[in-house]
């Protein structure tokens, strides 16, 4: 079912994509951008002292910053008005955490794969500025998490369970678990020119999914891993022999066609011969004379 739902949105925010994108001048061939960042991660579930508390899990308490490990990925956006865009993301995370009170901890790590509806907060409240130097963004999507976890006592360092390395068929290595996720966030965006800008982001990557941390508990529906990253954006656009970025084809003296280049081929002939560059000077001479009578 969960699987269901993700491609039935995928399609939405393609359907809404297409239909946006042919209601306003932004040609699909325009405003693409690439981004690579690397931030901190801090998993809240099963495996956490005070999972659900606002002020252990806030920027401002020590226990934000424990268990923190490294996440790393890659972006690639396109926008279709001022407003609105979508965002790919492929996305490799380190997970670690810690419940002291019954002694025990866990290790992780997950490959994110998700597709997300992206707003300009900037452009939607401040007005359209193409020489405003920064822009916050909001981001809420879908997607598939592949998780491979091992639950430890933390007394031991002993192995008390795991999270996928389940074999399904001999020859081949163990399968990932793969659950559904929900990932969401808020950025800030400093252009540094027409191609780079850097930007930083705080997300949060919800899984839906109690056994992420290898310790499933009766009643728990999801959990997730925050992130505050950092990172690089490149913009572009597609090159024009690809064919998609405009409407209608243009002709030129480099066209390929072969009846185009013989008629362009005409043109330069005949442009050179005697008797167009007579017929040129006189239409310049007439021209200095009829600017001269209307002064």
């Amino acid at each position: 079912m969960r699987k269901i739902l993700f491609y039935i949105f995928i399609l939405f925010i393609t359907f809404i994509a297409t239909t946006v994108n042919a209601q306003n001048h932004y040609k699909f061939a325009n405003h693409w951008n690439t981004s690579f960042f690397v931030g901190a991660t801090r998993f809240n579930g099963d495996v956490s002292d005070n999972a659900n508390s606002f002020k252990d899990n806030n920027p401002f308490s020590k226990y934000f910053y424990q268990d923190r490990r490294v996440g790393l990925g890659i972006y690639l956006d396109k926008m279709f008005n001022p407003y609105f865009g979508i965002k790919g993301l492929f996305m490799y995370s380190i997970m670690k955490s810690t419940k002291e009170s019954e002694k025990i901890y866990f290790k992780g790590n997950l490959f994110e794969y998700s597709i997300s509806a992206v707003f300009d907060l900037t452009n939607a409240f401040l007005g359209i500025d193409k020489y405003r130097k920064y822009n916050v963004y909001a981001f809420l999507g879908v997607g598939l998490s592949e998780i491979r976890s091992e639950l430890y006592d933390l007394n031991t360092d002993s192995v008390i369970a795991k999270e996928g390395y389940t074999v399904k068929k001999e020859g081949r290595g163990p399968n990932r678990l793969t659950e559904f996720t929900m990932p969401f966030g808020l950025g800030v965006r400093y252009n540094i020119n027409k191609s780079f800008s850097v930007f930083g982001e705080f997300t949060s990557h919800v899984i839906f999914s109690n056994k992420v941390d290898a310790y499933p508990v009766d009643g728990t529906t999801s959990e997730r891993l925050n992130m505050i990253n950092i990172g690089v954006t490149y913009f572009f656009k597609l090159p024009g022999h690809w064919g998609v970025s405009n409407r209608y084809v243009r002709h030129n003296g480099k066209s390929s066609d072969p009846s185009i280049r013989a008629f362009n081929k005409r043109k330069r002939v005949v442009m050179q011969t005697k008797a167009n560059k007579k017929a040129m000077k006189q239409r310049k001479k007439y021209g200095r004379k009829r600017s001269k009578r209307y002064r």
